[in-house]
């Protein structure tokens, strides 16, 4: 219990971050009839919007503010899921709450600000499938109710980002190769698994057919291509402290872990693979793998052994320097206070960056209303990116060019049809990427700068 009210005092005292507040914003404005990937877009599938759409109803409903919502539902399931996974393994009932107080930790305060994003819902819903996976690698009986709700949840992880079904196939396959049997893909979970992805497949094609028709393309053209690099990612987060923490595990184990620590140690590899695959190295992205690590050095640490105190102090500063390193959200309060000062009392508001955290959670810190159909000039950033490669096909130039002019057409309509009572212009792209397209240029003119902070302008209207 003080680790869930922890959370949620940390959660009071901090700002769910750019891409949260950006989905709620965006939930929003599909429960106000606008259409998703024509009104407004999201770069992530439609389960990265879905997700929120109850949370902002039910805020509606009680006339609160749909972050409280979003935090508190993403409290509630990540204590069912962890009562899920306990009803599951049977964990014994001296053991029951130390291990509990030690998942709710990295549940509910190792996110910190990174706390309801897609990977930590994704996490929470996956968890009690690897649970069920540790149970049939110790030949042991089932729930047919528990393995079905364990496939429905993890049916939802995949569908919220399909690379994480890594995360499953992994430790999966290991089991299957232990036990030389492959019918356990016949299994309750697994055919629920299944059954949820099909599902949301056709909610993708039928609902949201904008997705596959207009959103895939470019994000293929612009999005995909847009990686960081190997050395990057290969020593951020989310691969230095997952394996830092096997190693520590395996030590600790003397080469001999429990089924349950290596279902844990083979999740945390497939989620760092599909954060390897996906190729930003956010933060978001490398959570799932931290946290999977974490998880299966506190299953060992349960167990007596003469390490167990220099294991307990190793995982706790690991556990410490992941918190503090997700802990990242800025709080622009000389921007805010310039916005509300300049602004009307819930001022609309528009962005010229390729910063997706300049407008966001900004505007809803102000009481504002984001007018623009994208978050950011995303697309002309990630163009950007790729015409910096001399040996870039002339084809593939075109192209890219092609879509920042669209970028920026898109943006003089928002200008134009919105009026948004101020403009947030950075520094990059800036009012040389405004002059360079001629029909941003005569959407701005109605607009002058008006107050500076530090590299972002702020020009309302003449």
């Amino acid at each position: 219990m003080l680790v869930i009210v922890a959370a949620l005092v940390q959660q009071a005292l901090s700002s769910l971050n750019c891409d949260v507040s950006w989905l709620i914003t965006t939930a929003e404005r599909v429960l106000d009839g606008a259409r998703l990937y024509r009104d407004i877009e999201e770069v992530n599938p439609p389960a990265s919007v879905l997700l929120y759409i109850p949370a902002v109803a039910t805020a509606r409903l009680l006339g609160i503010a749909p972050e409280a919502v979003t935090v508190l539902l993403a409290s509630m399931l990540a204590i069912l899921s962890l009562r899920h996974v306990g009803r599951i393994l049977a964990v014994p009932p001296a053991a029951l709450a130390s291990l509990g107080a030690a998942a709710a930790f990295i549940l509910l305060v190792l996110p910190a600000d990174l706390f309801a994003q897609r990977e930590h819902v994704a996490l929470i819903a996956g968890l009690p499938c690897l649970a069920v996976i540790v149970r049939r690698t110790r030949n042991l009986p089932v729930r047919a109710g528990d393995a079905w709700a364990a496939g429905i949840g993890a049916g939802i992880m995949v569908a919220i980002k399909p690379h994480l079904i890594l995360a499953l196939a992994l430790p999966q396959l290991w089991s299957s190769a232990r036990q030389r049997n492959l019918d356990v893909l016949k299994s309750p979970e697994w055919l629920a698994l299944a059954a949820t992805g099909v599902g949301y497949l056709l909610i993708v094609l039928l609902v949201f057919p904008d997705y596959t028709a207009h959103m895939l393309p470019l994000l293929r053209l612009v999005y995909l291509p847009g990686r960081d690099s190997w050395g990057h990612l290969l020593t951020g987060t989310m691969v230095t402290i997952p394996v830092t923490v096997a190693i520590l595990t395996l030590w600790l184990a003397r080469a001999r872990p429990t089924e349950d620590v290596v279902v844990l140690l083979l999740a945390a590899a497939g989620f760092a693979a599909a954060g390897l695959v996906q190729g930003k190295g956010y933060l978001n992205h490398g959570y799932p793998a931290v946290a999977t690590s974490l998880l299966a050095i506190t299953l060992h640490l349960s167990r007596p052994g003469h390490a167990r105190a220099f294991g307990a102090v190793c995982a706790a500063i690991l556990a410490l320097f992941a918190t503090y390193s997700y802990a990242r959200v800025p709080e622009p309060r000389a921007l805010s206070d310039a916005v509300q000062r300049l602004g009307p009392a819930h001022p609309r508001l528009i962005g010229i960056s390729f910063d997706f955290s300049l407008g966001h959670p900004l505007t809803r810190w102000v009481g504002g209303e984001w007018v623009g159909t994208r978050g950011s000039q995303w697309v002309t950033g990630n163009a950007w990116q790729q015409l910096e490669n001399p040996a870039l096909p002339a084809t593939a130039r075109r192209a890219y060019e092609r879509a920042e002019q669209d970028d920026a057409a898109l943006l003089a309509a928002d200008i134009t049809g919105h009026r948004p009572d101020i403009i947030l212009v950075d520094d990059v792209p800036g009012p040389r990427w405004i002059a360079a397209h001629p029909p941003l240029a005569r959407a701005m003119q109605g607009y002058r700068p008006a107050r500076r902070v530090g590299t972002v302008t702020l020009w309302t209207k003449r």
